[in-house]
């Protein structure tokens, strides 16, 4: 899952024009601030390890409470919540690529959600770097987060302007580092490429698996399988999901506007509400269809 994919820069942020926009002086003079993960909370260390024990016991007791249940998608085995992070981080994985290779710039990425333990790197490099993704690790296993640059979140920052342009320079969908700057198409692959990467790890693994003894297969059929179930899942057309990402580039791309923000929070809300349904409420309709799927392969 990506986020931040279809966020319009707020009412105030338009009212000023294109190239005080552009310019690092704007908005009353006031010098832009180097954007840094601190700006997210200023009670979290500038850099290093932080620790949320409360959300770890928190996620813990819930993780415990629905595989004690009987929830399906919740076991006490925890070598399956290994194989799922790995997963996961292979999905995420897709976002941060596809992303940086059009020139967006990541501000994170989250395995897992109510995150409990997140690095900050040390030294924040300008533009689009690694070392200025902060990596952040949840206790709930229900999927991940790649959070991308945006005029919004900058906004709302107190962050203006950019410190990879001189003051002169005019920003362009090429250059910029905001991913709703991009063009429709390129958010498209971006919001595929976590999909795309799950299929060919599926692929190559399923092809690979008749030449490999018993003992890697059966270490590697968990990640072989969640592969799969997670590319089926996040192909759903389903707001915020990959799915309904990709639904909503496609609807830009032949109308030629962008959804409104008040009806892609509406879906989101829509959207958050059937994941709930799915995974809390109702866990095995979505178990019974995914059995079904392996069955038909295997």
């Amino acid at each position: 899952m990506n986020e931040n994919e279809t966020y319009n820069p707020p009412p105030e942020f338009n009212d000023i024009p294109a190239e005080e926009r552009n310019n690092q002086s704007a908005y009353n003079g006031v010098d832009p601030a180097p954007l840094s993960p601190n700006d997210e909370n200023d009670n979290e260390p500038q850099y290093g390890l932080t620790f949320k024990w409360v959300n770890l016991l928190i996620g813990a007791a819930i993780v415990f409470w629905l595989s004690s249940g009987g929830n399906s998608f919740f076991t006490d085995d925890w070598s399956f919540y290994l194989s799922l992070a790995i997963v996961v981080i292979i999905h995420e994985l897709g976002h941060v690529i596809a992303g940086r290779s059009f020139g967006c710039v990541i501000r994170e990425m989250q395995v897992f959600f109510l995150p409990f333990i997140s690095y900050r790197p040390k030294q924040i490099i300008e533009g689009n770097s690694w070392r200025n993704i902060t990596w952040k690790l949840g206790v709930l296993p229900l999927g991940g987060a790649t959070v991308f640059r945006s005029r919004k979140q900058d906004f709302l920052d107190n962050v203006y302007g950019m410190e990879t342009q001189s003051p002169e320079m005019v920003m362009t969908p090429a250059n910029s580092p905001y991913i709703e700057d991009k063009p429709a198409w390129q958010r498209l692959l971006i919001s595929a490429a976590g999909v795309l990467f799950n299929i060919a790890t599926f692929l190559i693994l399923y092809i690979a698996m008749p030449f490999l003894s018993e003992a890697s297969s059966d270490f590697l059929w968990p990640l072989l399988s969640l592969s799969l179930i997670l590319a089926i899942l996040n192909s759903l057309p389903v707001y915020p999901l990959d799915g309904g990402n990709i639904v909503f580039a496609l609807y830009e791309i032949i109308v030629g506007r962008k959804p409104s923000e008040g009806f892609t929070k509406v879906c989101g809300c829509i959207g958050f509400f059937i994941i709930v349904l799915f995974f809390w409420v109702f866990p095995d309709l979505l178990d019974n269809l995914l059995r079904g799927i392996f069955r038909s392969l295997f």
